[in-house]
């Protein structure tokens, strides 16, 4: 990650590892559900909505990398 983007930015270079990274990201997103419903029980309105944001980050990088990976 370059030094002067946003630490809480998710970003995953897709290059030869697009495999990789999207396994990862699969993976990530099997404990959405989980953590959600922890945040609703024990968050604030605004974790919530910005644990939202990441998720839907996480889904338009895998989205990228499956379109990547496909071309190859």
């Amino acid at each position: 990650m370059e030094k002067n983007k946003n630490p809480k930015e998710l970003t995953i270079e897709i290059g030869t590892n697009g495999k990789e990274a999207f396994a990862t990201l699969e993976e990530w997103v099997k404990t959405v559900p989980k953590m959600i419903h922890e945040i609703k029980m024990n968050g604030t309105k605004e974790e919530l909505k910005a644990y939202q944001m990441q998720v839907k980050m996480v889904l338009d990088k895998l989205q990228a990398i499956e379109k990547e990976i496909k071309n190859d």
